[in-house]
């Protein structure tokens, strides 16, 4: 008892001496920002002899798999270092993810180590490592590595402390890389700044190439400006090196490019300014990078590729000959750069262009004019056809263009009608399959599609670049015509010259002009839409006028034929009914071939085995196809010369007695107000039905009474049962309409 009392008394002892150590430790780590100084309050804590320690820092924004040792420790004192060491030639480093502290106190028996790290350990004579993470927020910062010659044992609360200071000197170093970040940061602000504004005033190209070699550039990297200037009568390109720029000197050149082919085949196809970064370049193949900086040998390289519109411009490249790879604050200033050496840029060839064609200006305000008097015109129209003949004149005019056409798609958008075009050229009401360059459309009916070569381009097939060459076009640009969000259409631009090509202005007043064209034809379809929906109520107004009028069968069905063919798009209309004598369905009206049958006692039957009317027998749903020759719900193969088809039950108190079926030869040629009219007639049509069977039924009954009292009276009027018989026989084969009647009587003997 008095043992354990006294154990327990050196562990309390041996705790507040290591609190009281470790409390003097946090002061020197907390007021210190020296890694030595830190190394030293924490060897000092430990208070154990070692042979080796080191302090490292992970080099988290170049390479997270690397140490920079900070300060070392061994017999001889402490010191500052600077050695970079991998993370993965510490013994057990995987473990190192689980920022805990490693402790080998037996190099020779440790479990954590392989063989190949045991025999690494005894040749350096060590015995006993520690191994110490620095983490923040479980992320791994660093580390600090203790070597022994000798074995060492750590207690637990020595243990729990060494971890304690640990983390507070993580804390200091991630503070201290904060700050220095920060400062990196605000100094990048100020120096981007600073960029801007100059490039703000720079008056050419060589001013902002100045400007990159004073801020990106070492003293002694290049920086080379190729030119591309794209001919305005063909589709070549001149690329001349313009200017190159050293540490010693500054040349402008006119030296074209030898070797260098088309820019738009030597680079991606983006359509904004792009920065490339070029690294360990030596022993790399030959590229476009190569042929630029000839006789500026390079270990890494920074090319800006300026475009506008998604056509290059400008090439600036700019070369590192001792440095094989690029700083990431570099990288950083190139990126943050190329979108102003693009504004830059282009606003000089604005004033370059501006001062050039003054003169423009004049064609500008006819061109305004033009505008207008479309704009005021387009509201006059309330045929689709009369308004785009009107247009397209004044498009080819404010454009400066050779022709315009204008396709409609059908609503399944496979194919297109060609409803008008200026001037005249191919058949109006042609139809046309929709190709690549028009497919686009439907990909992102908000972007024009733009062919400057027709002859080059790759979205249209040979047959249709026959075709457009034979015609005369060789650039073509096609524009969306989009209501409430839907593409419907598309308008086609032609230029007949060859080498002349659609500018932006070009494309923008196009866009503007189609713009006030789709809210006119939007205006037009509302009209038209409501002129229709009233003529059709109006039809079913008619309808149900005609069926009310009359109780006969065949008098309903003819109705109904006639007046939904006015009302709905129908090229084919038949309608069955349900004959409770066989309980099949008899075709009871048809409509095809513009021939109308009807018959309501001897009309084929129709099977509902594997049928579409089948479908909504079955189901009792109604059945409406857009296009049967696509759609998967079709179950065999049947009769589909109609493309669109709508195929609704007629029910009576809840009973099916028949459907009735309408189609079209055009694919989607119903839209949800066709199939709420053809409901509401139908709705009419079985209220009919149902007077005209009730009708019906009240007749043979009246019929059948009368049948029965003529009996009655002939019989009444003699006794011989030979004359009863052949009075009953007699009204009854006139009844039934039988040529031939028998009758056959038992006599019973007794």
């Amino acid at each position: 008892m008095g043992m354990e009392i006294e154990d327990s008394n050196i562990v309390r002892i041996e705790t507040l001496k290591i609190a009281e150590a470790q409390y003097q430790a946090s002061g020197t780590i907390y007021g210190s920002t020296d890694p030595v100084e830190i190394l030293n309050a924490l060897v000092s804590f430990t208070g154990i002899p070692f042979a080796n320690v080191h302090l490292g820092l992970i080099d988290e924004e170049n390479d997270p798999n690397t140490i920079n040792i900070l300060a070392t420790g061994d017999a001889t004192g402490f010191r500052a270092a600077r050695v970079p060491a991998r993370l993965q030639d510490y013994p057990a480093y995987e473990a190192l993810a689980a920022v805990e502290v490693l402790n080998i106190e037996d190099v020779t028996t440790d479990p954590f180590l392989t063989d190949a790290e045991r025999e690494s350990l005894i040749d350096q004579k060590v015995a006993a490592m520690l191994v110490i993470p620095l983490a923040v927020n479980q992320r791994l910062t660093g580390l600090i590595v203790f070597s022994y010659t000798e074995q060492v044992h750590f207690s637990s609360t020595l243990l729990r402390a060494v971890r304690s200071l640990a983390d507070q000197i993580a804390v200091v170093f991630e503070n201290q890389s904060l700050l220095r970040r920060t400062a990196a940061s605000l100094e990048e602000v100020g120096m981007l700044y600073e960029i801007n504004r100059a490039m703000l005033s720079a008056l050419d190209p060589l001013d902002v190439l100045r400007l990159l070699r004073t801020y990106t550039a070492s003293p002694n990297s290049a920086i080379i400006h190729v030119g591309v200037e794209h001919v305005p009568d063909s589709s070549a390109e001149n690329i001349t090196i313009r200017h190159i720029l050293t540490a010693s000197e500054d040349q402008a050149l006119d030296r074209p490019l030898v070797g260098l082919n088309r820019t738009t085949e030597l680079f991606d196809r983006y359509e904004t300014t792009t920065v490339e970064f070029f690294e360990k370049l030596v022993g790399k193949p030959p590229s476009a990078l190569t042929l630029i900086s000839e006789g500026y040998p390079a270990q890494s390289a920074a090319m800006i590729v300026v475009r506008e519109y998604g056509i290059v411009e400008d090439i600036i490249v700019v070369t590192y000959p001792d440095e094989p790879t690029i700083l990431p604050r570099r990288r950083r200033l190139f990126e943050a750069l190329s979108d102003q050496i693009t504004i830059v840029f282009q606003n000089q060839r604005l004033l370059r262009d501006a001062q050039k064609n003054a003169l423009q200006l004049s064609r500008q305000v006819r061109l305004l004019q033009t505008i207008n008097q479309l704009s005021s015109g387009l509201s006059m129209y309330r045929s689709e056809k009369e308004l785009f003949d009107y247009a397209t004149q004044y498009l080819v005019a404010a454009m400066g263009i050779d022709h315009v056409g204008v396709l409609m798609f059908d609503r399944s958008l496979e194919t297109g009608t060609l409803i008008s075009e200026y001037p005249a050229q191919v058949t109006i009401g042609t139809k046309m399959e929709i190709d690549q360059s028009i497919d686009l459309l439907r990909q992102h009916p908000d972007r024009p599609v733009l062919i400057q070569s027709v002859e080059k381009t790759d979205l249209l097939p040979n047959s249709s670049k026959q075709v457009l060459l034979k015609l005369g076009v060789y650039s073509m640009m096609i524009l969306p015509i989009i209501i409430e969000g839907k593409l419907i259409g598309s308008i086609g631009f032609d230029i007949y010259e060859r080498g002349r090509f659609f500018q932006p202005d070009m494309i923008d007043i196009g866009q503007t002009m189609v713009a006030q064209l789709s809210i006119a034809l939007q205006n037009i379809r509302l009209y038209s839409d409501a002129q229709r929906r009233a003529e059709q109520l109006q039809q079913i107004a008619n309808f149900g006028q005609l069926v009310q009028g009359t109780l006969n069968l065949p008098d309903i069905l003819a109705a109904l034929l006639g007046e939904i063919r006015q009302t709905i798009t129908a090229d084919r209309v038949s309608v069955a009914l349900l004959d409770d004598r066989t309980d099949q369905l008899r075709v009871v009206a048809q409509y095809d071939e513009e021939r109308t049958y009807i018959d309501v006692e001897n009309g084929p039957f129709i099977s509902t085995s594997g049928t579409l009317i089948g479908q909504v027998w079955e189901s009792g749903e109604m059945l409406v196809i857009n296009d049967t020759q696509t759609s998967s719900g079709i179950r065999r193969a049947q009769d589909l010369s109609v493309r669109s088809l709508m195929i609704a039950p007629v029910r009576s108190r809840g009973r099916m007695i028949g459907a009735v079926n309408i189609g079209a030869v055009a694919p989607y040629a119903y839209a949800d107000e066709d199939t709420a009219i053809f409901r509401q007639m139908l709705v009419q049509l079985v209220a009919s039905i149902e007077n005209s069977l009730a009708f019906a039924a009240s007749q043979r009954i009246a019929k059948n009474e009368a049948l029965i009292n003529d009996i009655s009276i002939q019989m009444q009027m003699t006794n011989e049962i030979q004359g009863m018989m052949t009075a009953a026989v007699s009204e009854l084969g006139r009844a039934l309409g039988a040529r031939r009647a028998r009758v056959r009587l038992n006599v019973s003997e007794g």
